[in-house]
């Protein structure tokens, strides 16, 4: 009968007018924190303090909260899980509108036509501190080598159809419910509060999701321990897929919608005979760079080479072939790209493990930030050099393959424009690019032997605002405006490219 009379709402008991709304201090409020209560470390029916900024649980006569409101003379609670705001120990329910910013700073909610005008946003907002802020650009509080974390969130977030998916609960609730996956919920709100404009601060900690994270994975991936950005976006990715309620049919998810594409992998013979040939899916692509160096320069330090992007591609032209071990056994492979996602994730292989250390190779990748163009790398049985010599029938048949129509076109080159119209484009942009650091090296006695480059780098991101074209560089909490040209001679790890026909 307590918990009936703590969750109860008295219909009728509702005021518009409250004394004590003026004792409400919004600098002192923080939703990122787990909403438990502050003295029993319960999850139910807790509530938050809009005084102090404390959780509580309950609201009737013997509850912590209703004791925190006589002991303190802190009246004015908020919900946690309702969003409706209380005045105790009067017990009676407070729906003035000046209580609304409180509400979407809790509670962050998008109608369609506000998530379609985010890529078109220049417009700053501002914090309870006046401190202006642009939506999607906040920094997130590293807690203790978590960054690896950070910009992947970061570079996820910007991925426009992934992020207008989870803005909206109602895509992913119904499958949710369902799979029972809490890092979905999780990965929902912080995207939300991400690009919303009316946070309390202008930085989020991410406790919740990480928190999640490192329940979900059995803390394989848990705060005070840094971890390899790919593997952590590998099984992320894949974790989100199962928990929409993905299966191995392709397009299952949004996750396969928007990253998956197909390699065709040709196993060779020590003849150089292809033996075995494999399609397989795929969620990003890794590139293997040169070895470094053995020798230092002339004068005496170590030399990092640079090299194009393209040179790293030729992986997957179908031709080169790639030594790989699978166990204890060499094998000879060779990769061709069959089908290209609306957004292809690069993985640039820079670490290289062995029983005594980790090295990382430092190479630099130049890489363009627009118009990467993949056609000599892809082979999508259609180019456009192939359809310029096909028949009329021939280009019927593919017109209707690419979905498109062919009634009423009888010439020829009206028949032509339209499957080139239709042709998928092999143009991409890039979306974002996560570097790491390497350690600063301290004195001459610094080596690799002791020195762990991976678990004592850092990572950073740059994403851009579509709307001005403006780069930024995000770095925990430190978020700043870079130029292209800095952004493709840093030591880029994993790169996220977006078709360039999907560019609204």
């Amino acid at each position: 009968m307590k918990r009936k009379h703590d969750d109860e709402d008295d219909g009728p008991n509702k005021r518009k007018r409250c004394p004590y709304l003026d004792t409400i201090k919004p600098q002192l409020l923080d939703f990122d924190f787990e909403k438990v209560c502050s003295v029993s470390l319960s999850a139910q029916n807790a509530y938050a303090c809009l005084v102090c900024g404390k959780y509580f649980q309950g609201r009737g006569p013997t509850t912590h909260a209703y004791m925190h409101a006589l002991q303190s003379f802190h009246h004015v609670f908020i919900n946690l899980t309702t969003d409706k705001i209380y005045c105790l120990p009067d017990n009676y329910e407070v729906t003035d509108l000046s209580l609304l910013p409180i509400k979407n700073a809790l509670r962050p909610t998008f109608m369609p036509e506000q998530i379609e005008a985010l890529d078109s946003n220049k417009k700053l907002a501002q914090d309870s501190f006046g401190v202006s802020y642009l939506p999607g650009f906040v920094g997130l509080n590293n807690l203790k080598k978590t960054d690896y974390i950070s910009v992947v969130l970061h570079a996820l977030a910007h991925v426009p159809p992934l992020r207008d998916y989870f803005l909206e609960p109602v895509n992913y609730m119904p499958a949710v419910a369902k799979t029972k996956s809490v890092l979905v919920v999780r990965f929902g709100e912080m995207i939300r509060k991400m690009w919303s404009p009316h946070n309390i601060k202008n930085t989020i900690s991410p406790h919740e999701i990480v928190q999640e994270i490192s329940v979900a994975s059995k803390k394989r991936f848990r705060i005070g321990e840094q971890k390899d950005g790919l593997e952590f976006l590998s099984w992320f990715l894949n974790e989100l897929h199962r928990g929409i309620g993905g299966t191995k049919t392709p397009g299952s998810s949004i996750i396969h919608q928007v990253f998956q594409g197909t390699v065709r992998v040709n196993t060779l013979a020590s003849g150089l005979t292809a033996t075995t040939t494999a399609t397989t899916p795929f969620l990003f692509l890794s590139l293997d760079l040169p070895p470094t160096p053995l020798f230092k320069d002339s004068q005496g330090g170590n030399v990092i080479p640079q090299v194009p992007l393209f040179t790293v591609l030729e992986k997957f032209n179908g031709e080169k072939i790639t030594h790989v071990f699978q166990g204890a056994i060499r094998q000879q492979k060779q990769y061709t790209l069959l089908t290209l996602p609306r957004y292809l994730i690069f993985h640039i292989h820079r670490f290289t493990k062995n029983n005594f250390f980790t090295e990382k190779n430092p190479t630099i990748v130049n890489f363009p930030v627009k118009n990467l163009e993949l056609a000599d790398h892809v082979d999508l049985g259609t180019s456009p050099e192939s359809v310029a010599v096909m028949s009329s029938k021939e280009l019927k048949e593919l017109l209707v393959t690419l979905g498109g129509s062919a009634k009423g076109m009888v010439e020829r080159p009206d028949l032509l424009k339209a499957v080139l119209a239709r042709l998928p484009s092999t143009k991409y942009n890039l979306v974002a690019n996560i570097c790491h650091d390497s350690p600063p090296t301290i004195g001459q006695a610094t080596t690799a032997i002791n020195m762990d480059p991976l678990a004592d780098g850092t990572y950073r991101v740059h994403v851009q605002n579509r709307a001005t074209e403006q780069w930024f560089e995000l770095q925990d909490l430190h978020v700043q405006e870079t130029m292209p040209q800095l952004i493709g001679i840093s030591e880029s790890y994993l790169l996220i490219y977006e078709r360039e026909t999907d560019v609204i």
